[in-house]
């Protein structure tokens, strides 16, 4: 049981805003190395972070024996040579999303850590985010044993009709597009947004609605921006993802609302879940993960007080403030990094593996195509869940 040795690959500004704070502050972790292409970035990131080792060279990190595992927060296109190298040498892999931009990559991921007996995660890290898994547990409960409001408007009663008690999860991201340095959308080291942030959200629905599988996927609008994708799934659930590009970080980026068997369970932002046509239905709310002004109490309203207290007081740039003064909701990064760990000091499964990781890229793939052609594609079970040793 003793404490993990980690190396991060990859210093640039994810790294400093979650991976770097969140290894830190993990009582059973020890950050021994940051490594960077750029040197100059790792050493940076060494010199604020306290960190030992530094190397533009990830084979020198990889290849430390003290490593149990490594935090991959590269451009896309490196994820498999990164990730092939560390399960030869027996290291753990936490990987920054999107685990693999093709299937190919995909199937060769979930074969090089398998014949390695290693453990990879995938940093899928919505599903994880406290105010979704509770948002999740109450809709269980909801499914489990409904119960509805006295006032229920009901014309008359009858039989529900076959499509009128099917869970559909609505996910609204409103995102700036200012913000993207152009290696998002290069499709040699990004491959746009529908690959390189959609699966966050492909992800989310497929933890979602589990043990239910996707079988059908219809997309619209640009594989490089703006876009939507309606994902339906075996036992008829489905979501509809509405990402707009255009929109601005001065209001919170995303807003979800699934709706089943005459109710709405509502999360806003990682900060405040509300529900709806349930007597048991008063609202959550959750702790940001981190901030440093004033305004002491939590929810969405509180959220936003917060937000124009730190933008009325800056004269910079937000994205350069957040080096020195972060500011963020627990979208669920430090819970997926302690899960992950914990996998691996109790040999338990990854809290999001590699099949979850080509789920959300073979998913994101089939998206584009759809776009592409114009049409519904169907998800053959075979595709979605390989067969691979």
């Amino acid at each position: 049981m003793k404490t993990l040795t980690a190396a991060q690959i990859g210093c640039g500004k994810f790294a400093w805003s979650q991976d770097f704070p969140n290894m830190k502050k993990h009582p059973d972790v020890r950050l021994k190395w940051a490594c960077d292409v750029r040197r100059e970035n790792a050493e940076k990131a060494a010199a604020e972070f306290g960190v030992p080792k530094v190397t533009d060279d990830f084979m020198e990190a990889v290849s430390d024996p003290e490593v149990d595992f490594i935090k991959i927060a590269t451009t896309h296109e490196v994820h498999l040579p990164i990730i092939q190298a560390a399960a030869r040498a027996g290291k753990h892999i936490f990987c920054e999303k999107p685990m693999a931009m093709f299937d190919e990559e995909a199937y060769r991921i979930i074969r090089e850590v398998r014949r390695d007996g290693v453990k990879l995660c995938v940093d899928l890290n919505r599903r994880m985010a406290p105010s979704m898994t509770a948002l999740r547990k109450k809709w269980l409960s909801h499914k489990a044993d409904p119960k509805h409001n006295p006032w229920q408007y009901v014309e008359k009663m009858r039989d529900p009709l076959p499509e009128e008690n099917l869970p559909h999860l609505l996910i609204r991201i409103q995102d700036e597009s200012a913000s993207y340095g152009l290696g998002h959308l290069n499709p040699l080291t990004g491959g746009g947004e529908i690959i390189g942030e959609s699966v966050h959200w492909l992800d989310l629905a497929c933890w979602f609605f589990a043990p239910a599988l996707p079988c059908e996927i219809t997309a619209w609008g640009s594989s490089r921006l703006s876009h939507g994708i309606y994902l339906k799934f075996t036992d008829g659930a489905s979501m509809t993802l509405d990402f707009t590009c255009s929109g601005t970080f001065d209001y919170p980026k995303e807003l979800y609302e699934l709706t089943d068997n005459a109710a709405l369970f509502r999360n806003l932002f990682f900060v405040e879940n509300n529900y709806y046509g349930m007597p048991d239905n008063a609202p959550e709310v959750f702790p940001m993960q981190a901030y440093s002004g004033g305004v002491r109490e939590e929810g969405f309203d509180a959220y936003l007080r917060k937000y124009r207290e730190r933008v009325s007081a800056s004269s910079g740039n937000s994205k350069t403030l957040e080096k020195v003064d972060p500011f963020t909701v627990d979208k669920g990064h430090y819970a997926m990094l302690d899960a992950f760990i914990q996998a691996i000091r109790n040999n338990t499964p990854s809290p999001c593996d590699e099949i979850a990781g080509f789920r959300s890229t073979y998913l994101a793939q089939r998206a584009i195509e759809s776009i592409g052609f114009r049409q519904t594609l169907p998800i053959p079970v075979e595709k979605i869940t390989p067969c691979i040793e």
